[in-house]
């Protein structure tokens, strides 16, 4: 069957969404190790280890808790989440606790497998079982269409107003994305 309305706007809002977080996510992804050597003057590989530790071990609790609140509100809490991490990750500097930082991906980590375990469901449960493919086209084009341009745009803006841009940015993003 053929969309509602309705359903195409929600669609259309759902895949918005899933490009905005990619665009703050896959900011820090790509240029943090280049952020972390010159703002925070430390080695910080392990923080980005503790993200996705925390996003791994979160997945199946993250599905858990869609099935009893929604998809729609676990998302949600997820971007708040992602949204004050980076947030206050842009407070760090070189003389902050490691460990601090390292809570604040934890955090980021855990926000993310909320997000991202719950989201391609959400696209594909609009669809009959033969647009599957289609679907699942739409949701890869919106993720990897953001995951493409937004180094480009974070590293531009990095050089031009400096590297402290990095976090603001993302945070921005992934705010967006609510």
């Amino acid at each position: 069957r053929s969309l509602t309305a309705a359903e195409k706007r929600s669609l259309i809002c759902i895949l918005l969404s899933i490009a905005l977080w990619y665009f703050g996510y896959n900011a820090i992804t790509s240029k943090y190790a280049v952020y972390a050597g010159n703002i925070l003057d430390k080695d910080y590989n392990t923080t980005m280890l503790l993200a996705q530790a925390a996003a791994i071990i979160s997945y199946l609790p993250a599905g858990m808790v869609a099935s009893k609140i929604g998809r729609k509100k676990t998302i949600m809490s997820g971007v708040v989440m992602l949204t004050a991490a980076f947030a206050a990750a842009a407070f760090m500097r070189a003389s902050s606790p490691t460990w601090l930082m390292n809570i604040f991906f934890a955090l980021a980590g855990v926000a993310w497998a909320t997000i991202n375990v719950n989201s391609f469901p959400m696209v594909v449960e609009m669809c009959s079982g033969a647009d599957i493919g289609k679907y699942t086209g739409f949701y890869y084009t919106a993720s990897m269409t953001a995951q493409i341009i937004t180094p480009m745009i974070s590293g531009f803006l990095m050089d031009t107003m400096g590297m402290t841009v990095l976090f603001p940015y993302a945070a921005i993003f992934v705010a967006l994305a609510f």
